[in-house]
């Protein structure tokens, strides 16, 4: 069994949530991906996907911008 969940954990899960992906969050908080991906569902967080529009550059589907997002 893992780590219990502070409520400073789940803090910090909420606030990089909105910055980082699970992988990266599972490393700065020393957890599974596994672990940090069941509790952000467990609280309904959205997790950044693995890839930002920086990771994808260039014009997208039918020449659609993904910097124009951010």
């Amino acid at each position: 069994m893992g780590k219990r969940w502070t409520c400073q954990d789940v803090a910090d899960l909420k606030n990089m949530a909105q910055k980082y992906p699970a992988t990266v969050i599972a490393e700065k908080m020393d957890r599974t991906v596994g672990g940090v991906v069941f509790k952000a569902y467990q609280l309904r967080v959205s997790l950044k996907s693995r890839q930002s529009s920086e990771a994808i550059g260039g014009p997208g589907p039918a020449g659609f911008d993904w910097t124009e997002l951010d």
